[in-house]
């Protein structure tokens, strides 16, 4: 998500504008930056559109967020895998839901299964290369930590805000009464 702030605001920034017209905005991205084909830059624009990152009002494209505070790195290019991991992102917005669900699920305990489908659906890694990871560090680990601890650790190894989860997991592991 922060990839795609940068993204989004690089235009503003490269233009000094508060808001910029659709074709420049996309022109920016991909003949300004050289940062993607006009196609993706497109599907760029359509996704931070969906995402809430950028509004569109009379054919002029401005900022859901403050440019200002984004930190646009000079040697900074979206990775190669951007498009798909915005696609990806974007698909599986309801992260958001299952979030929710999860932290609110107060009769059913949260296992092993819910917190992968949390990661998977955050980070974009299916959940058998998941499983994987975990599996591999509750070996280093010599099984010693709770299975969903370590789902927790590999998760933040992937970048996974996983502040949603977290206080729950923690209650269930150390079976502490719910009224956190």
């Amino acid at each position: 998500m922060e990839d795609l702030k940068r993204a989004v605001s690089a235009p503003f920034k490269k233009n000094l504008a508060p808001s910029l017209p659709v074709k420049d905005f996309e022109f920016s991205l991909a003949f300004d930056l050289k940062w993607f084909s006009p196609k993706t830059a497109s599907k760029v624009k359509e996704l931070a559109l969906d995402m809430g990152l950028l509004s569109l009002k009379d054919g002029k494209l401005s900022p859901g967020f403050d440019v200002d505070t984004v930190r646009l790195p000079h040697s900074f290019k979206p990775a190669e895998d951007f498009l798909q991991r915005l696609e990806c992102l974007a698909s599986s917005c309801n992260s958001e839901k299952l979030s929710s669900e999860c932290s609110s699920n107060t009769s059913e305990g949260l296992d092993f299964e819910h917190i992968l489908e949390f990661v998977s659906a955050n980070t974009c890694l299916n959940k058998q290369t998941l499983a994987s990871e975990v599996n591999s560090m509750q070996d280093r680990l010599s099984y010693m930590v709770d299975i969903r601890v370590v789902a927790l650790i590999v998760a933040r190894k992937f970048g996974c805000d996983i502040e949603s989860i977290f206080e729950k997991v923690s209650v269930e592991v150390l079976g502490l009464p719910d009224c956190v």
